[in-house]
């Protein structure tokens, strides 16, 4: 993908945010946050230009529904990085697009792709 994307990226757990930073910024993307929480994740994007979102489900005992919700109403499309697939989470994550943790760089940049096409 030659298109270089600012990609938000929500993760409490500070090495999988920085290992998922460090890969996006390895193949030419800019990186929005790392966002430890639903709060810091909302203020970015009210803040910053998003092209497009990597979001982990459970946020130290909070969803990340409320960042998606916020990514649906701006049109931004996003993905679930999560150790937990879609029948795994509350039932309102179910539709979203998911891609397993522990994701590799080519999972990560396929998906990437994938969330560029649609938007």
């Amino acid at each position: 993908m030659s298109d270089r994307l600012r990609v938000l990226v929500v993760e409490d757990e500070w090495l999988i945010a920085e290992d998922v930073a460090a890969c996006l910024r390895a193949s030419g993307h800019q990186v929005v946050g790392p966002a430890p929480s639903v709060a810091v994740a909302l203020r970015l994007i009210g803040e910053d230009h998003v092209d497009v979102a990597l979001l982990d489900v459970q946020l130290n005992g909070e969803t990340s529904l409320a960042i998606a919700e916020e990514l649906q109403t701006r049109d931004i499309p996003f993905a679930c990085l999560s150790g937990f697939g879609p029948h795994d989470v509350p039932s309102a994550f179910a539709t979203f697009k998911f891609v397993r943790k522990p994701a590799d760089q080519a999972a990560i940049l396929s998906a990437l792709a994938e969330l560029a096409r649609t938007s």
